[in-house]
């Protein structure tokens, strides 16, 4: 005996798509399929973003006084030689000691004369990065920007976003009234930036490209966590050629495998109730699987068998 269509358990916004997927997958019936809400986690962060620049003119002329000239020279020495008013050799030599890269003596000459440690010839420096970024011809400089950070329960995944999701009112069961999900990530807090830098990298916001220099160097925790609803349906099809029940998660066409893979491991385990999660009950299933195998059907010899799809 096959399950009429109307004694079937699928929500009037889904009963399209499954017709759809039993007219493209013969050897499928849609037994039950409904909608459910479930709440991804959106947390807002601030990442510190470094990227190298290379040196103007100036910048690049005032290292090399400091690196090359003996005795130092003071910003005003530097200032006369160019012809420059001293107030362009001082911004330029200040930008470098805001990065760390440039020192300059109370007497106002741009390199320091340390001791060194044994003889007692003065050893002339610049301040300890200074001379690897001269060498490289580039200075890293730094921006803050705002991101989100959205952990999804059900996919297992944690993806960034430059947008924050809209949080709306959606009124479904709870998925998770049937099913303990928990997130990969309980805390970003608790990640370091080296574990967190590949995940930013792997969202594709281009702000995480080594390989060009550009680094997330910092990654800060600013605001509560929220919430936010999403829609899933969940389809349970009958397959007739391998005789057995699925559960099928879907995000609109979108099939979600890792949360599918879920549910059908829940449900072998019996920690999962088809009669709680869709109303479907062993009575039901069984009702099908003789009209569905009994159906005969055409098929082409096993060498040239397709595998099946759904849309």
């Amino acid at each position: 005996m096959l399950l009429a269509s109307s004694a079937k358990q699928i929500d009037a916004n889904l009963s399209s798509l499954a017709a759809q997927i039993e007219q493209q997958n013969p050897d499928l019936s849609v037994l039950a399929a409904r909608e459910f809400r479930f709440a991804i986690r959106q947390t807002p962060l601030e990442v510190t973003i470094s990227e190298p620049r290379e040196f103007n003119v100036l910048e690049e002329f005032i290292l090399r006084a400091g690196v090359e000239f003996d005795p130092a020279p003071t910003l005003q020495e530097l200032a006369d030689l160019l012809g420059l008013d001293r107030v362009f050799v001082k911004t330029a030599a200040t930008n470098l000691v805001n990065l760390e890269i440039l020192e300059v003596a109370e007497n106002g000459k741009i390199a320091i004369a340390n001791p060194a440690l044994t003889g007692a010839t003065p050893t002339k420096t610049i301040a300890p990065l200074g001379e690897d970024f001269f060498d490289k011809g580039a200075v890293s400089r730094s921006q803050i920007q705002s991101i989100y950070a959205i952990s999804d329960p059900l996919n297992q995944t944690l993806t960034f976003k430059f947008d924050a999701v809209a949080a709306e009112s959606i009124n479904l069961p709870d998925l998770a009234d049937f099913v303990s999900l928990e997130h990969k990530i309980t805390d970003l807090a608790d990640l370091s930036i080296t574990e967190i830098q590949p995940l930013i990298q792997a969202s594709g916001l281009g702000i995480h490209v080594p390989e060009n220099g550009k680094i997330v160097s910092q990654c800060d925790v600013i605001g509560d966590d929220l919430d936010i609803w999403q829609i899933v349906s969940v389809f349970v099809l009958q397959d007739a050629i391998e005789n057995k029940t699925t559960i099928q998660l879907r995000q609109g066409k979108h099939i979600l495998e890792t949360a599918s893979n879920l549910l059908n491991e829940l449900e072998s385990q019996q920690k999962l109730s088809l009669n709680d999660l869709c109303k479907l009950t062993e009575e039901d299933v069984i009702l099908e699987e003789p009209e569905i195998i009994a159906t005969p059907k055409t098929r082409k010899s096993a060498a040239k068998k397709k595998g099946k799809e759904t849309i």
